[in-house]
């Protein structure tokens, strides 16, 4: 089968999005579909500064092509360097996807009849790919699937809370929430939901997702074309935890490694970190990562009493030395409804690693880390009692200890379970 997949994400950029469409990408080569990507020069984390935005421009000519570690052909888009507010994202990405439409003419109405892709994916965020897909579909008469990811559009409900965890608001802010803001969610609601409503398939990365779209469209559902990849995608290098400090009394290290993001509110764990100090925990806190809310994050640690330590964001081959440090990491979500239907990423390798986890969250996120006995989890913005699980984790450091049920789940679904869905999926929506 020839696939086409349309991401603003992709190798050799190193983000979950990036490494989840990496292993899927294998997956797909290996079992003969021949893959072609479209997605724009890298800039993931990268400063783009108009020199080498310009060198992008070079590198994008119509006869550019590069081929991936999975064997997948790769046509590069022009893109447009954006900062990390939400405003300028949002443009930038729905400029990129119409760049993204031109290689999209190259790759399908301009190629020979026998080479035009019998299948299109897109995967979202950024949501404009969404778009990008579903008139892609059309105009090369071909089915789509929509690989979600997050609860989108369900997450656009919470608008009014995305800037909650970062800090204040800007004035271009709160001149666009005053009527455009409203304008282009309401718009963004409404074409998202009629690209999931047409496409042939969609993929989610939870359960409970996967059974709240089942209601919203039963055409996919009686198709059983709604499916779930969690991201259990391999993580190289990721080490085991060799051994747990059962000295009661010593320092509890807790670990935060991922997004500081709008979706986290990390400020409520050092609120937790606070008391429990004043509880008598002896307790240290270490924040591995960027995002849009370390700003705020940073000020918020300035004013506390508590052992606070930033680290940039680091490549995946570096964390055996904080995985080593840390007793206890934390997945941690705030109390937006749609978060009940996710699960962080990162939920899966702190299993890998066998590291006790300290859950902040509800839903899918509470279910699994519960069953498969890989930590304990309190609701969201509830910091007295997350400093209660850290006060009993001190005074008892055999809970830290967790068994190999869940690094052994994981594998399971990586090996087993994924490969599976995937044909699966592929076998119903193209016949």
């Amino acid at each position: 089968m020839r696939i086409l997949v349309l991401s603003q994400y992709w190798h050799p950029e190193n983000g979950v999005p990036q490494r989840r469409w990496r292993w899927l990408a294998h997956l797909l080569t290996e079992n003969g579909h021949e893959l072609s990507v479209i997605a724009p020069w890298p800039n993931y984390r990268r400063k783009v500064n108009i020199r080498v935005w310009l060198q992008s421009l070079t590198k994008c000519r119509m006869s550019s092509v590069e081929i991936g570690p999975a064997g997948e052909t790769i046509y590069r888009s022009m893109m447009i360097p954006t900062g990390s507010s939400i405003t300028w994202r949002a443009m930038g990405q729905a400029i990129n996807a119409l760049f993204g439409l031109i290689n999209v003419i190259r790759v399908g109405l301009l190629a020979p009849k026998d080479q035009r892709p019998s299948l299109i994916i897109g995967t979202v965020p950024a949501l404009p790919t969404a778009l990008l897909t579903w008139i892609s579909a059309k105009v090369l008469r071909v089915p789509y699937v929509i690989d979600l990811r997050d609860a989108w559009p369900d997450l656009l409900a919470n608008t009014r809370d995305w800037n909650i965890g970062v800090q204040k608001r800007s004035v271009r802010e709160v001149v666009l929430s005053r009527g455009p803001l409203q304008i282009l969610t309401y718009l963004t609601d409404k074409m998202l939901k009629k690209v999931l409503a047409e496409s042939a398939g969609i993929i989610v990365t939870a359960d409970e997702l996967r059974r709240n779209l089942e209601c919203l469209y039963p055409k996919q559902a009686t198709r059983a074309t709604i499916v779930t990849i969690r991201n259990v995608f391999p993580r190289r290098n990721i080490p085991v935890k060799k051994a747990v400090n059962l000295v009661a009394g010593s320092r509890l290290n807790v670990l935060y490694a991922g997004t500081l993001g709008r979706a986290q509110n990390l400020s409520n764990a050092i609120e937790a970190a606070e008391i429990a100090r004043r509880e008598g925990v002896d307790i240290a806190l270490k924040f591995v990562g960027a995002g849009a809310g370390l700003g705020k994050l940073k000020a918020r640690a300035a004013r506390s009493n508590v052992h606070i330590e930033f680290v940039d964001h680091i490549e995946v081959n570096e964390l055996q030395t904080f995985y080593e440090w840390a007793d206890t990491a934390l997945v941690h979500l705030t109390d937006w409804a749609p978060l009940e239907r996710a699960v962080p990423s990162k939920t899966y390798e702190l299993m890998t690693s066998r590291i006790h986890i300290s859950g902040v969250a509800v839903g899918e996120a509470k279910e699994l880390i519960e069953k498969l006995e890989a930590g304990e989890v309190v609701p969201p913005e509830s910091p007295t009692l997350l400093a209660q699980l850290w006060k009993r984790l001190y005074e008892d450091r055999s809970l830290l200890q967790v068994s190999s049920y869940s690094r052994d789940w994981v594998v399971d679904q990586q090996r087993m379970i994924v490969p599976e869905v995937l044909d699966s999926l592929l076998a119903r929506v193209v016949k």
